[in-house]
């Protein structure tokens, strides 16, 4: 019944659960029920490692803050002050939003709430980040690094540069990726398939040149 791989905390956790005896669910409506339902879901099973880590995080919360209460009682207002009281935190404020939406219609389908009944998370509008977002570094603090940068920091610096993926793909990046001069991947987030060009600044970097050498005798 444990259809997790071992080892990883989301089988720890449901290890855990059923040692302490899981509450049987649907007999019960409220969001202990609903968050614990969706995690046997086949739209949570079906989530990135790293998307459903994020949904856990804030779906827990949830559960911490509402798990005894009635998701057909919750409405708009309810919704908008949980965003309120965590502010401070745009993006924490923002994806109990967000999570809240995939709730309540996991909320529909099990029958907590009726068809009739509009999403109460739909429509809150989600905070703007903070700030103008990251600065991108000065000409002269680029040049700088540049000289004094080890070879594997200017590699991981060049393929920001050349392939401008997140960081986490950027690190997932392996030689079977480079073909007939491009790369060749599914970005981990939205595994879409992506084909970069191969960049002449990369290409002529040296780390990425001597590395491309012992990958030739791999």
């Amino acid at each position: 019944m444990m259809k997790e791989t071992f080892g990883t905390p989301e089988f720890w956790d449901h290890y855990n659960e059923l040692l302490r005896g899981r509450p049987k669910l649907l007999t019960t409506r409220n969001f202990d029920t609903l968050v614990l339902n969706y995690y046997d879901s086949k739209s949570y099973a079906k989530r990135k490692p790293r998307t459903r880590k994020d949904y856990k995080l804030y779906m827990d919360h949830i559960r911490e803050i509402w798990g005894d209460k009635d998701p057909a009682k919750i409405e708009p207002h309810h919704v908008y002050k949980l965003q309120q009281a965590n502010a401070a935190n745009y993006r924490k404020a923002n994806y109990l939003v967000q999570v809240l939406v995939i709730l309540m219609n996991h909320a529909r389908l099990m029958g907590f709430i009726k068809n009739e009944h509009r999403n109460p998370a739909h429509g809150i509008p989600l905070l703007p980040q903070e700030g103008d977002g990251w600065e991108p570094w000065p000409d002269e603090l680029r040049e700088e690094f540049e000289t004094k940068a080890s070879p594997r920091a200017r590699l991981a610096y060049e393929l920001c540069i050349g392939l401008g993926q997140r960081i986490g793909d950027t690190l997932e990046i392996q030689w079977k990726h480079i073909k007939a001069g491009t790369w060749d991947f599914n970005q981990g987030k939205t595994d879409k398939p992506l084909y970069v060009p191969l960049t002449d600044r990369l290409a002529k970097t040296g780390a990425f040149q001597k590395l491309l050498g012992w990958a030739s005798y791999a």
